[in-house]
């Protein structure tokens, strides 16, 4: 035997042990198959559907397709082998699906949610016929169907219509694509924007779908509307006529005042932390000022303000405090032993009339007040007001005229 014999021996011995190998891992991968549970299915047509035809669960192979046979009632009856492990609800449903254009055709399975019971060895696989692609003869019966049913004299119509409409214009349509393009990239830059304004549309529009009468609230109130400015035709037009002038004068002047407006601004800026900081003493102003008002309107008699100014002052009692600034909003723990000492013409409501707590009263109050003020006058001074001064004036004057 000499070397090329050897060298050929040799090489066969390498190749049929790798071949062994691959042959094995083979049929180790479909030992798991067989090792598997076996699963029927009855369909109305296989559409091409046998033994060796794949079966994915959510696009993961999990078994195949090992026989399709009559069923004798006019049907086929597909059996499956799926791997063991496998958790399919029994209420899935499976669908004939072709994944590439080469037509490699397999069973999928799709549930319609997690949960079990799942199919077990002998369980049926459900293949609803209302769920399956066309057949392909059906599909180009259709097709034969619907391109009969063009008239070839319409297609050419429209087609010398579509090339008349588009003569000449090409540039138009070079100018419509470049604003298409332009106009998607804005979109592209605002799709933040665009995508609030929708979320802010829907939240309008399920407010609006929770009311009782949504659709024709909204109309009335667009009517209504409507009706308004429709009514106030001419005093629109007026506005709209007058309102470039207007709007013209008013930047002359912020141009002509614009270092002026920039302070007048900037000292606004300044002040309305001051404003925003009393909003209380605001509100409690202007309630005040509108009762004050009205018991002001009730000294009018015959037409005329009935009332006089009594210019004087009593004694007032006074506590010691800390001041702090405005902004300092921080709870404070109050000075319960705080007492006005009683007095003569002293009346105050303060800490001695407030409500103590647990219904001590006066009990624990041991920090009286400092009585401050002049005493209360006996003969106040009354300020006359203009009228009692005028017949003042006028009895004196007709006194001197008479001698007195």
């Amino acid at each position: 035997m000499n070397r090329h014999i050897v060298a050929q021996v040799v090489l066969f011995a390498l190749i049929s042990v790798v071949a062994i190998g691959y042959g094995i891992a083979y049929i180790r991968e479909d030992a798991d198959v067989a090792r598997g549970f076996r699963v029927v299915a009855g369909v109305e047509d296989a559409r091409g559907v046998g033994p060796g035809i794949r079966v994915t669960y959510r696009g993961v192979d999990v078994g195949e397709v090992q026989e399709a046979v009559l069923d004798g009632d006019g049907g086929v009856r597909l059996h499956l082998r799926i791997l063991d492990g496998t958790l399919i609800p029994v209420d899935a449903h499976a669908r004939v699906v072709t994944s590439t254009a080469l037509g490699d055709t397999r069973l999928d399975v799709r549930p319609r949610s997690g949960a079990g019971p799942y199919l077990a060895d002998g369980g049926e696989l459900l293949v609803p016929e209302d769920e399956q692609p066309a057949a392909l003869e059906d599909l180009i019966a259709e097709i034969d169907t619907s391109l009969r049913a063009v008239d070839p004299a319409s297609l050419a119509s429209f087609g010398d219509s579509v090339a008349t409409a588009l003569e000449g214009n090409g540039p138009r349509l070079g100018a419509i694509l470049e604003d298409t393009a332009r106009l998607a990239a804005v979109l592209g830059e605002r799709a933040p924007t665009f995508r609030g304004l929708v979320g802010d549309g829907l939240v309008t529009v399920r407010a609006l779908a929770e009311r009782e009468d949504p659709v024709t609230g909204s109309a009335r109130v667009a009517r209504d509307v409507t009706g308004q400015l429709a009514r106030r035709e001419d005093t629109l037009v007026y506005l709209l006529d007058r309102s470039p002038d207007a709007m013209v004068r008013a930047q002359e002047l912020l141009d002509a005042n614009r270092d002026g407006a920039a302070g007048l601004l900037g000292n606004a800026l300044v002040v309305t932390p001051v404003f925003r900081d009393r909003g209380p003493a605001w509100e409690a102003g202007l309630t005040q000022g509108e009762r004050g008002l009205r018991a002001l309107a009730g000294t009018v008699r015959d037409g005329r303000a009935d009332f006089s100014l009594v210019a004087t002052q009593g004694p007032v009692c006074v506590y010691p405090f800390e001041p702090r600034d405005m902004l300092d909003h921080s709870p404070r723990e109050p000075n319960l032993r705080l007492y006005c000492p009683p007095g003569e013409d002293l009346e105050q409501r303060g800490s001695r009339a407030a409500p103590r707590p647990n219904a001590e009263g006066l009990a624990n109050a041991t920090e009286p007040g400092t009585r401050v003020g002049p005493d209360m006058a006996r003969d106040p001074l009354l300020v006359p007001t203009g009228t009692e001064i005028a017949a003042y004036w006028m009895t004196m004057m007709e006194g001197l005229r008479n001698g007195g």
